[in-house]
């Protein structure tokens, strides 16, 4: 048995699945976003005075030893 249903109410059907669809997509990617953010901030960034490499280490570290010469840095303050 196929039951008809006019156009103009699959029409809105549809275009309602597809709204909540986006709207479910932007709350995902905002979430992500969120978090990947959370966890970049989280880094702190060096610069060394010996050898002038950059560089970056997990957690809020006021000082860090450089990977290329060992010499001790403060961390870098925007």
């Amino acid at each position: 048995m196929i039951q008809t249903v006019e156009l103009g109410t699959f029409l809105a059907f549809v275009g309602g699945l597809a709204l909540v669809g986006l709207l479910g997509l932007q709350a995902w990617y905002d979430r992500r976003d969120a978090l990947l953010s959370d966890h970049r901030r989280i880094n702190s960034a060096f610069s060394c005075a010996r050898c002038g490499l950059t560089y970056v280490r997990p957690r809020r570290r006021e000082e860090a030893t450089c990977p290329n010469c060992a010499w001790n840095n403060v961390r870098l303050k925007f």
